[in-house]
């Protein structure tokens, strides 16, 4: 199988501007001294995040060291996190550039830039021409330094672009007057800062009050793209408060991740997976040599997903013949099996007998992962009463949106 779309990796140029900002804020150290600065820095976010989440500006944001580490790190991350997103908006969802005049994105939380100079890199490596105008909005001014000057400095990477960048904390209510229109609006991670690690009433209404505020933002044919940690508390969170926007403003509409405007039927049900995706990445030599002593998963993005605008979700199947794959591939003696997430809103397992794949053909389907999506020709008497559906070969299988990054 042939991926529907291929991305384009993190650029190196970024990588190494990154460490030579490290570089030269602290040229007394010596390689390894600044690669274990680094790291125990990375271990107190890393518990700042899955223990105290505690994310306020002196903490998280204000100091150099906090976001050299994070950028030499994380920055990557979350820009392939965005660039699988992007590609979804644009080849299956149906986000589409104005056709005169310039792309206008606003990038809430948008941290030293990961998210925004992503979706910027990715537009233009699809040949969209317009000029673009990323407006950024953080409580950081040191953030939004450093992404003045990346983007700045690597102009190569998004011509004809412009970036303002505009300090504003998520957590307080904001002026709703003179709002302007915007084609695109970035959440990239940053939805989930608004609450602790036991969220009370005021963070959840906090984190609604952000959601709330798109609609008046996105222009007709715009698109709200939600990108938030694959944890299932927070991604069932993103996806209850999606619905409840929904559901307040009857024109507005769910494009993803799953199809024909559902909600995610597992913010509701009791499954044991949720809604996220797992993409292979190859990491970055910086990334590979802070992570040698600390042994993190590198080699994957997941994350949480949501779509929000105006237009009319397009038509993705009706009924069990389209499924998004949201469990691991399970590779057993005699079968290859995976749950999707169907198009009539049930949970399958679909499962192929391994003697009926080649060995090439063995290969493709375990190169399948979760978030892809998939239509699957299917007689009635394939699905048996257990939501099990049999699948006699892969000539069966259809990607309908298998993106992969395209190294050289």
């Amino acid at each position: 199988m042939q991926p529907t779309a291929f991305l384009p990796p993190f650029p190196k140029a970024i990588e190494e501007w990154w460490w030579m900002q490290a570089t030269n804020q602290w040229p007394e150290l010596s390689e390894d001294k600044l690669l274990n600065l680094i790291r125990k820095e990375l271990v107190q976010q890393s518990d700042r995040f899955n223990k105290f989440r505690n994310f306020d500006a002196n903490a998280y944001g204000k100091r150099d060291l906090s976001i050299l580490a994070y950028s030499n790190f994380y920055f990557s991350r979350t820009w392939s996190a965005m660039t699988f997103a992007m590609a979804e908006a644009i080849h299956l969802r149906g986000w589409k550039p104005p056709q005169k005049g310039p792309i206008r994105i606003l990038d809430l939380g948008s941290g030293t830039g990961a998210s925004g100079l992503s979706c910027l890199h990715t537009i233009r490596s699809l040949g969209i021409e317009n000029h673009i105008q990323l407006e950024a909005v953080d409580y950081s001014n040191k953030s939004l330094a450093f992404l003045n000057k990346i983007h700045l400095a690597k102009k190569d990477l998004w011509p004809d672009t412009r970036v303002n960048t505009n300090r504003l904390d998520l957590k307080f209510p904001h002026d709703q007057r003179n709002r302007k229109k915007y084609d695109l609006i970035l959440l990239g991670y940053s939805l989930n800062e608004l609450l602790s690690e036991e969220p009370d009433d005021d963070e959840e209404e906090c984190y609604k009050h952000v959601l709330y505020t798109l609609p008046t933002w996105l222009k007709s044919n715009g698109m709200a793209i939600i990108t938030e940690p694959a944890q299932g508390n927070i991604c069932h969170l993103l996806h209850q408060k999606c619905a409840e926007l929904i559901n307040d403003h009857g024109d507005l509409h769910i494009h993803a991740p799953y199809f024909n405007g559902m909600r995610c039927p597992l913010s509701l049900a009791n499954s044991k997976f949720f809604s996220h995706e797992v993409r292979k990445i190859v990491p970055s030599p910086t990334v590979e040599r802070i992570n040698r002593p600390l042994n993190l998963e590198i080699r994957e993005v997941k994350f949480g997903l949501c779509m929000i605008g105006y237009s009319s979700p397009r038509s993705i199947g009706q009924d069990y013949q389209v499924c998004r794959i949201i469990s691991p591939l399970k590779k057993r003696k005699g079968t290859v099996s995976f749950i999707g997430m169907a198009a009539d809103t049930n949970e399958y397992t679909y499962e192929f007998q391994r003697r009926n794949l080649q060995k090439e053909e063995l290969n493709d389907l375990m190169n399948l992962a979760r978030g892809d999506i998939i239509k699957i020709d299917l007689e009635a008497n394939d699905l048996s009463e257990n939501a099990r559906v049999r699948i006699s070969g892969m000539e069966k299988l259809h990607p309908l949106f298998m993106p992969r990054i395209k190294y050289s």
